[in-house]
């Protein structure tokens, strides 16, 4: 098994931070002039714009570019009046700032910003984290390109099923756009579909639903805990433990503690590519000129306590397999 361990760490790479508005100016390198603004949908603290947020900052480091972090925070706060006010406030903050580039991370940004105020205008756009297709937003544009954010559950089961005693198989997740959207595309694009679908927006809710498809169900696919009111990290793992007693699975690395084996995608892959592609424009590269991308990188975490719970032998190949064993 390899030593690789989930941790994402903000500090260390930018030279200075000072506090504007929603966001924070990380000023990297010696100067520069030019300057990017990084709009997150989300919100500093939930592990997938942390991830992307490395990403970018690791490349732009010693690059003589001006970094500007703007978070919308709509996975907290969902409602669409919020949203929409959100997308003003990023707005403004960009002809405050006047970015050459704008790097915009995940579906609420694109959706409620870039579309209606900028794409197909003169602002160069690299957006990143739009899952399955970017095409209802009608990108790529004159002036945006990007990467899209693709996951693999139909993988991941085929992993449980090695590991299961039946081959039904449900879902619990939090009831977001973001969950359905992925829902609908994994039936859409991989002709692949649960046998049991369960949204909840309590944690209390998700107790209950846990507990009830543990009697329905052959496997248990969780997606994401985002968006689930009251949701408490320790509790949930401690939770899992007692009542668990199929062998579950997630594609969101902080959702290994509650599944027994998550088959991720890397955040930071996707705030890399951006950056780099952002770096490309600024050198005069426009954005029609760079093809849209899908990430690529992946890692396996093994929950061997949940193991040990449901008195289930992980495979030696499987365990040789993973990036992680917890």
């Amino acid at each position: 098994m390899k030593g690789k361990h989930i941790a994402i760490v903000l500090g260390g790479l930018a030279i200075g931070a000072v506090a504007i508005g929603g966001g924070y100016t990380f000023l990297m390198g010696k100067g520069g002039g030019k300057r990017v603004l990084f709009i997150d949908s989300y919100h500093a603290g939930y592990a997938w714009s942390d991830g992307i947020t490395v990403g970018v900052k690791e490349v732009f480091a010693d690059s003589g570019v001006e970094l500007r972090v703007h978070r919308m925070d709509t996975k907290r706060n969902n409602s669409e009046d919020f949203k929409k006010q959100a997308a003003l406030e990023a707005k403004a903050a960009i002809e405050a700032f006047k970015p050459d580039v704008v790097i915009a991370a995940d579906d609420n940004a694109q959706k409620y910003l870039i579309v209606p105020y900028y794409r197909g205008g003169d602002l160069p756009v690299v957006f990143a984290g739009v899952n399955w297709d970017a095409s209802p937003y009608g990108y790529p544009a004159s002036n945006v390109t990007g990467m899209v954010e693709v996951s693999r559950p139909d993988e991941l089961v085929n992993i449980l099923r090695t590991l299961s005693g039946g081959v039904s198989i449900g879902s619990l997740t939090g009831d977001t756009t973001t969950s359905r959207k992925e829902h609908a595309y994994y039936a859409d694009q991989m002709n692949f579909n649960f046998d049991k679908s369960s949204y909840v927006k309590t944690f209390d809710q998700w107790k209950q639903e846990f507990v009830r498809l543990q009697d329905e169900v052959d496997m248990l696919f969780m997606y994401n805990n985002a968006g689930i009111e009251g949701w408490d990290d320790d509790e949930a793992a401690r939770f899992v433990r007692q009542n668990a007693r199929i062998p579950s699975g997630s594609v969101q690395p902080w959702m290994a503690p509650y599944v027994l084996i998550a088959y991720t995608k890397n955040a930071q892959e996707q705030g890399e590519w951006a950056a780099q592609a952002a770096l490309q424009i600024l050198n005069g590269a426009s954005p029609s000129a760079i093809p849209m991308a899908t990430n690529k990188r992946g890692n396996m975490i093994i929950n061997s306590q949940l193991a040990q719970r449901l008195q289930m032998e992980i495979p030696a190949s499987l365990l040789n397999s993973a990036d992680d064993v917890l």
